[in-house]
């Protein structure tokens, strides 16, 4: 391995346990596969392991230092593309797994555009900071349970794979990390974006009430009809409510 130093301004922290690679290595069979993708290779930890079982890896890696390692590997099926994944255009896959450790800094961002690229992705198997996947993960009446756990499970089914310790790394992160699968093999009844926007609004202030934040944007009326006809608690909160209770309010508001 050459002496290239993880940059902090990319968040940069390389796996260097071969157990955890290996976990992420079975938890599908990538041969089934034509499009794979993969967020920061890095030093390709997981690369290696991933690119003899599949046609072709596409690879994201912003670090030229990264690009240029990785492209003396010589490795025939894999294509790296030195860009930041959040300008990849994923509207031209289909069935598409995409996987990594990603940059803690720019999680949110990732989880999101895999989101709004759901209908082209399969599977996502991600290393993340452990207190985002226990966001993803969360159950209902929950801290942690708001808009990115219901904006995930909209899209996918969630599960955790395994939790990654500091010293997995290196350098070593101030942050433990777990690693998750999107099974993104849902349908979804109502227009994406209109629907995320909706569950953006009921969460949009965490301490008020489901009335409260829905008073921002529907008319008070119409509201109390709908919490009517659904039997709501006017003090209901909105970490309170299952996906199908909010697909319900949101049928009916919409």
């Amino acid at each position: 391995m050459e002496n290239i130093k993880a940059k902090k301004s990319l968040g940069q922290n390389f796996l260097i346990n071969d157990h955890v690679v290996e976990k992420i290595l079975n938890v599908i069979d990538y041969s089934k596969y034509e499009n794979i993708l993969e967020i920061g290779p890095g030093y390709g930890a997981l690369t290696k392991s991933i690119v003899k079982k599949c046609k072709k890896l596409i690879a994201y890696e912003i670090d030229l230092d990264l690009v240029e390692y990785l492209t003396k590997l010589k490795i025939k099926n894999l294509e790296i593309i030195n860009d930041n994944f959040l300008n990849a255009d994923l509207t031209k896959y289909k069935d598409l797994v995409v996987f990594g450790n990603i940059p803690y800094n720019i999680t949110t961002d990732i989880i999101f555009k895999l989101i709004t690229n759901s209908k082209n992705i399969r599977y996502a198997i991600l290393m993340m900071q452990k207190e985002v996947a226990d966001r993803i993960l969360s159950p209902i009446k929950c801290k942690t349970y708001g808009k990115l756990t219901l904006s995930v499970s909209y899209v996918a089914n969630s599960k955790k794979i395994i939790d990654v310790h500091p010293n997995d790394f290196n350098p070593k992160p101030k942050v433990n990390s777990t690693v998750i699968i999107l099974d993104f093999n849902k349908n979804y009844e109502y227009d994406l974006f209109s629907f995320l926007s909706f569950i953006k609004v009921i969460f949009q202030f965490k301490r008020k009430t489901l009335w409260n934040n829905l008073s921002t944007k529907y008319n008070k009326n119409i509201l109390t009809n709908v919490f009517k006809i659904l039997n709501l608690n006017m003090q209901i909160r909105s970490e309170e409510l299952t996906l199908e209770m909010i697909k319900q309010i949101y049928a009916k508001l919409n």
